[in-house]
């Protein structure tokens, strides 16, 4: 774990206070950009949690805060205010009820949130119908992304057919060339499984056979039994984040050692999550994954980054807080640069070819102009099989996974946006 200096400290508070900022526009800068957050919170003591969603409902928030503290002084220097009204949202009609009223009430220009199943759908809705831009920065459906597309709506949370194509390239990296796909018989889960199938064939990879669960059945032996019979270098497991322990606790038992890798749902990349997986499946958890975020990048930008929620927050940087923390920073720097919190004037820059943000990436991101996905590279990340776990000790939460690199693989050519969207659906799909 890297030692929190006082130097380093205020480095990174520096760093993350100008970095990347967008330039301001000859217009007048707005006195206020008052942007709403809605996310789950854990409730009562600093450890009880009323729902698995406040892991990265709490992560998310943290970004807030911390995107509140370092570019509200960018944004002041720049003769503004920011404002970020935070909301708790622990199911999809409390989301409802936040959203609603931080846009009556509020004065916001943008609505950031979607953590949490439900969530971005009714969020999404609340914004559409108030002309601003809403953020999901934790919903990865595919189908949201074409049933609910509106002007308003983008994503900084990747998407289904981004994570797949990644796990792809990661399996090709390791060697694994064919590979058996476990998904379920739900509308979602079928997609999944047919979007697999592009991606090994993006990757150079084939697929040796698929199997379809039932969702939430308790008992899957009957399908081990079938999967044991798949000659295959890699699981690819990608059922619902509920159903991945019970699964593949279930092969662990029926004795398949085939590597596996999951499916990186949003609660799935949260520290505790790698943790949980690795002491209940000493074989089968995965030594690797894909995220979309990973607290221990050392890279400029993101060290900073990392270091500044461990120091104010005394957590890991877990992928909600980067994606909240970003979000609120491509809002201000699109005001910033555009002079205006007039949604249309915010929607143009944002869809503007030649606009670009800093996320802390290594490489300027932007917003693909068919489904508003933030085009993106994916994190790598290791984990580590021997650290002892200790749920309350930082130095433990963090080292027990480590960032190994970035997908896509290669350098970006002339075009960077070409080499991203690499990662993801076309505009044709």
């Amino acid at each position: 774990m890297t030692t929190i200096t006082r130097r380093g400290f205020l480095a990174g508070a520096t760093a993350l206070a100008t970095t990347g900022l967008g330039t301001p526009s000859l217009a007048a800068t707005p006195a206020a950009i008052r942007i709403g957050t809605v996310f789950p919170n854990r409730t009562g003591g600093s450890f009880i949690r009323a729902s698995v969603n406040d892991f990265i409902g709490s992560a998310g928030r943290i970004g807030a805060l911390l995107a509140d503290a370092q570019i509200g002084r960018s944004v002041e220097a720049e003769g503004s205010r920011l404002d970020i009204l935070l909301a708790s949202s622990p199911t999809p009609e409390a989301a409802v009820r936040a959203g609603e009223r931080l846009v009556e009430t509020g004065d916001i220009c943008a609505l950031v949130g979607g953590i949490g199943e439900g969530q971005a759908e009714v969020l999404a809705e609340i914004a559409a119908r108030a002309k601003i831009p809403f953020f999901n920065v934790g919903e990865t459906s595919d189908a949201f992304r074409r049933e609910a597309f509106s002007p308003y709506l983008f994503h900084i949370e990747a998407s289904d057919a981004m994570y797949i194509d990644a796990m792809g390239q990661l399996a090709a990296q390791l060697g694994y060339t064919r590979w058996a796909v476990v998904s379920d018989t739900s509308a979602r889960g079928e997609a999944m499984a047919d979007r697999a199938a592009l991606a090994a064939e993006k990757s150079g990879c084939t697929i040796a056979g698929t199997i379809l669960l039932r969702p939430a059945f308790p008992v899957y032996f009957t399908e081990i039994d079938e999967l044991a019979t798949i000659e295959a270098d890699v699981i690819f497991v990608l059922v619902n984040y509920q159903d991945q322990f019970p699964f593949t606790v279930q092969m662990e038992e029926s004795g398949i050692q085939t590597p596996v890798l999951f499916f990186p749902y949003t609660i799935t990349q949260t520290r505790d999550f790698i943790a949980a997986s690795r002491n209940r499946l000493p074989i089968l958890n995965p030594r690797h994954r894909v995220a979309l975020w990973d607290t221990t990048d050392t890279r400029p930008g993101a060290e900073e980054f990392n270091l500044q929620v461990r120091a104010r927050y005394a957590e890991p940087a877990d992928p909600t807080a980067w994606s909240a923390f970003h979000a609120i920073k491509i809002i201000t720097d699109t005001v910033l640069a555009t002079g205006s919190t007039d949604a249309e004037a915010m929607i143009a820059h944002l869809e503007d070819p030649q606009t670009s943000f800093d996320v802390a990436k290594g490489v300027g991101v932007s917003f693909r102009p068919w489904d508003h996905q933030l085009r993106q590279p994916l994190a790598t990340l290791e984990v580590d099989e021997d650290i002892v776990w200790r749920q309350l000790e930082l130095s433990s939460r963090i080292d027990i996974a480590r960032y190994t690199g970035s997908l896509p693989a290669g350098e970006p050519g002339p075009d960077a946006a070409e080499w991203l969207d690499s990662l993801g659906d076309g505009p044709q799909t």
